[in-house]
């Protein structure tokens, strides 16, 4: 091959490392598709709201990644409480809304504010509570509103927010209230971005639109004596989104390298791992592409990256981190980055950059891939335009499945009145979407699944089940037509029908049910929501199955108990949950399932013979399982449940090290139940 010059090897450098950061990160389709399960995720949520606020996703995943260290963030936005500028018209609200709060920013730091409260609705609990008194004025307390929002002990306060873990993932809650206009303190941005030309008009008119929120935290900058809890902070969370998602896939892949680069590089490298964060890396990006909004592509990618990356270092350099939206506001100032931490720090980034493209070899991530493009640059001759953005179908469908599943997930969750206004409206939507449809498909059989297993299951309906009259007897007959013809999951169906015929007493069909349920099983292949297989679905989609039919045929799910629908060998369970989250509702793993039911079944009828084989299958199946049947977040029940069966069958000393197993587990999240049958043992 030729000889090609240095300027062509950082290009041909550039693009293989464009096509490697896709890989991780994601072609543009699928971080579409992903930004679309977290818009159907708010949907839903907030069709199943109480109505005093609205639940939107922010961080991470809302912008369309999917790292492992994704952060899972939730802004719940007052809808009761809106704050307005102080050059409002105040006579022009008197009359219109309950709730009147100014937001005053003359006496505080840059990107931080009071509220002042000139009336409130008295229904407004939380805000009511929160309101102090200085100098003859009213506000409204960050601090009190912060430490009301911890809903569990489970919680704990991180920055504004409330962080708990729930099914595996780590989640920051933050109460925030909403000022549907533009503030004062960043009308610069406007400026500039017009001037600039990035972002577009209709996307700087939306941003501007959707106003900003304030989160209840103070500055770190400025402390005042007997006004630091009243502060809140301006966010941007809003306008973020917007000009994330506004971004060309190779701006997007430049903020997925900065994220992956700091997370592996720069914090293992700086002399504390609290000092850099993701979010000074998104606001070097901004800058970065306003300054340059045009001039992107494969070719200077890593060029563009290096920017990014000499732009941190100025700013470590002169102590100052402009805020992308109000400059004024140094987000260095009041942290750990000055003195010798500071010093140190620049070193480090200087140390870095001096290496070249060499230092991001420190990135695993990268390193296999990279390092062949720099000994063999040549090999990105061979990428095409088009195969840069390659990814393989089978990844794509699992793509568009989750989206599909995602709206399942939901429609699960939410009030059934709720749930019907909202397909209605996505039935109205002129939509292309073939996920959406298929969704839309998938959550009118949900709604009436949900009907049926109410007449099935719920503790209020099982007097349906004893046939008092001819109309009760016609409404079960209904619930089971209804089943058979609005299957979502594969065999879900049947673990109602297992579930009723249990809970009315009829235990010999329910015996021979949970035989017919395991043979369906074994007699064809399946895969768990939480673990798609791209093979299996590649295989159905080509035999002509759609995306729902997919989901119908071939997906298996836990099964959901709440307080209504539990068995009464989970009623502690059921109830310890509750006490500890605020909310019922257990995942069961439909093997783990189905061979509970059977021991009890069989415990019922008095052929304690044939539980011994059960039990044996559950004890391999918990101890043998490599995460393929039963998921991480579902071990803590299944080791509760196959302790239960132990008890049963008069096994107390195996009861008891398996309710230990239970209890050592990071997601029980029912542990007094767990320890009261511990102590039940009288071991």
């Amino acid at each position: 091959m030729a000889a090609f010059s240095v300027y062509d090897e950082i290009s041909l450098i550039s693009k293989g490392l464009y096509r490697t950061v896709s890989d991780i990160v994601g072609p543009e389709r699928i971080v579409k598709l992903r930004r679309q399960a977290v818009d159907i995720e708010d949907a839903f949520q907030n069709c199943d709201c109480n109505y005093e606020t609205t639940w939107v996703t922010s961080g991470s995943r809302a912008e369309g990644f999917n790292f492992k260290s994704s952060d899972f963030d939730i802004m719940f936005i007052d809808t009761y409480a809106v704050v307005f500028n102080r050059d409002i018209h105040i006579a022009d609200l008197m009359y219109s809304t309950p709730t009147i709060l100014l937001m005053e920013t003359e006496t505080v730091s840059p990107g931080f504010a009071f509220i002042r409260c000139l009336r409130y609705d008295h229904n407004n609990v939380r805000l009511k509570r929160s309101l102090v008194l200085r100098d003859s004025a009213v506000y409204v307390s960050s601090k009190q509103i912060r430490e009301s929002f911890l809903s569990t002990s489970m919680s704990t306060c991180h920055g504004p927010c409330q962080t708990h873990k729930m099914h595996g993932h780590e989640r920051d809650d933050a109460y925030t209230l909403k000022c549907p206009v533009w503030p004062k303190q960043a009308v610069s941005f406007v400026y500039r971005s017009l001037r600039q030309g990035w972002p577009s008009c209709d996307t700087l008119t939306q941003i501007c639109k959707d106003g900003c929120l304030l989160v209840p935290i103070n500055s770190k900058q400025q402390q005042y004596s007997d006004m630091t809890d009243l502060q809140w902070r301006i966010s941007f969370s809003l306008a973020e989104e917007e000009l994330v998602h506004c971004m060309n896939h190779c701006q997007f892949l430049c903020y997925g390298l900065s994220k992956l680069f700091l997370n592996e590089v720069l914090k293992k490298a700086s002399p504390n791992e609290d000092l850099l964060c993701s979010y000074f890396m998104k606001t070097a990006v901004f800058w970065e592409i306003s300054d340059t909004p045009s001039d992107w592509s494969p070719l200077n990618f890593l060029s563009k990256f290096w920017n990014v990356f000499r732009r941190l270092i100025q700013w470590v350099n002169t102590g100052y981190c402009p805020n992308f939206f109000i400059p004024e506001n140094n987000m260095f100032k009041g942290g750990k980055i000055y003195g010798e931490t500071q010093a140190t720090l620049l070193d480090t980034l200087r140390d870095l950059y001096m290496d070249g493209y060499w230092s991001l070899l420190r990135c695993p991530s990268l390193y296999k891939d990279l390092s062949k493009l720099i000994i063999q640059p040549e090999v990105a001759y061979t990428f095409s335009y088009n195969e840069l953005d390659y990814v393989p179908l089978s990844t794509i469908e699992t793509e568009r499945l989750h989206v599909v599943l995602q709206f399942y997930v939901y429609s699960n969750k939410s009030d059934k009145k709720s749930l019907i206004k909202m397909l209605i409206n996505m039935f109205k939507m002129n939509t292309e979407s073939e996920e959406i449809k298929c969704a839309v498909r998938l959550g009118v059989n949900n709604v009436l699944q949900g009907y049926a297993k109410h007449l099935c299951i719920s503790k209020e309906s099982l007097c349906l089940t004893r046939f008092q009259n001819r109309i009760e007897y016609n409404d079960f007959n209904a619930a089971k037509s209804i089943l058979c013809r609005t299957n979502t999951y594969f065999c879900m169906n049947y673990f109602i029908l297992i579930q009723h015929m249990y809970m009315s007493g009829n235990y010999h069909r329910t015996i021979e049910m949970i035989h017919y349920t395991r043979h369906k099983l074994q007699s064809q292949p399946y895969m768990y929501m939480w673990n798609l297989d791209s093979d299996i679905i590649m295989a159905a989609l080509q035999q002509g199955m759609s995306y729902d039919t997919v989901v119908k045929s071939l997906i298996i799910n836990d099964i959901m108990m709440d307080e209504n629908t539990s068995i009464e060998g989970l009623k502690l369970e059921c109830s310890a949950f509750e006490q500890t989250v605020g909310a019922c509702v257990l995942f069961i793993p439909p093997l783990v399932f189905l061979d509970f039911i059977l021991i009890l079944s069989y415990t019922r009828i008095h052929e304690d013979h044939r539980r011994y084989d059960i039990l044996d299958e559950l004890h391999t199946l918990l101890y043998h399982d490599d995460g393929h049947h039963i998921e991480t977040t579902s071990k803590a029940i299944s080791w509760e449940i196959l302790g239960i069966c132990q008890q049963i069958c008069g096994d107390r000393h195996g009861a008891y090290q398996l309710y230990l197993h239970a209890l050592d587990d990071d997601f029980n999240y029912f542990k007094h139940a767990t320890v009261e049958r511990i102590d039940s043992l009288g071991i």
